[in-house]
């Protein structure tokens, strides 16, 4: 199990060095000048980015054939599927760090850089929640049998995970009287259900990979 997830991480950290480099440069930029939309597209970027890194891993087992080859080590097919969904939530983890380093110079050098304190975790668990969300769409299609078509299910995924938080934030608000405990209620109910969809994707995932025969 340690050696899979190793595997996923290093085949991960090639792409992940150069979004990197990217995010360090355009966190300059976003902490220099003073834009709430720019904030906003950081973090989002920030988080779903490092996400989609993770992911893009399967694509690469496909085309190397790596991933049949690990059919014939000795693991359980669980814990290559554990290894996939714990490998996106720690690069997921690692955009949030990026994120927040960002946050935390722009609040420094500028002061809040939302209308009110409160809403930059909202934003926080709307990247995180979609991050989960993608992840748990993308990884059963996946295994269905879609590897060769991974960039459009990613695609499909990110779209369904924006589709998702959507709906959840516009039912809050619609069921919520507006104020500081419906913003805080929404973000409970963003992270809850991301991580349940995760962990529910992660049992259905397992269950596709362990009857599908190659």
């Amino acid at each position: 199990m340690k050696g899979l997830l190793k595997n996923n991480l290093y085949a991960t950290l090639s792409n992940a060095k150069v979004f990197s480099g990217v995010m360090i440069l355009f966190g300059i930029f976003v902490v220099a000048v003073i834009s709430q939309s720019l904030q906003i597209g950081y973090v989002m970027i920030g988080i779903i980015g490092f996400s989609v890194n993770a992911i893009a891993i399967t694509k690469n087992d496909y085309i190397s054939k790596w991933g049949k080859y690990k059919l014939t080590l000795p693991v359980k097919r669980i814990d290559i599927v554990k290894s996939l969904f714990l490998n996106q939530m720690i690069w997921l983890l690692v955009g949030t760090f990026f994120v927040g380093i960002e946050i935390s110079l722009s609040w420094l050098f500028h002061g809040c850089p939302f209308d009110q304190a409160i809403d930059v975790l909202t934003m926080f668990a709307l990247g995180v929640s979609m991050g989960l969300f993608m992840g748990a769409v993308f990884f059963p299609l996946f295994y269905i049998g879609g590897e060769e078509k991974s960039e459009v299910l990613l695609v499909i995924s990110l779209l369904c995970a924006f589709g998702i938080d959507f709906a959840i934030v516009s039912v809050v608000n619609d069921l919520l009287e507006p104020g500081i405990a419906s913003i805080m209620c929404g973000t409970l109910i963003l992270i809850i259900c991301s991580l349940l969809a995760f962990a529910l994707s992660y049992l259905l995932t397992a269950k596709i990979f362990k009857k599908k025969e190659y």
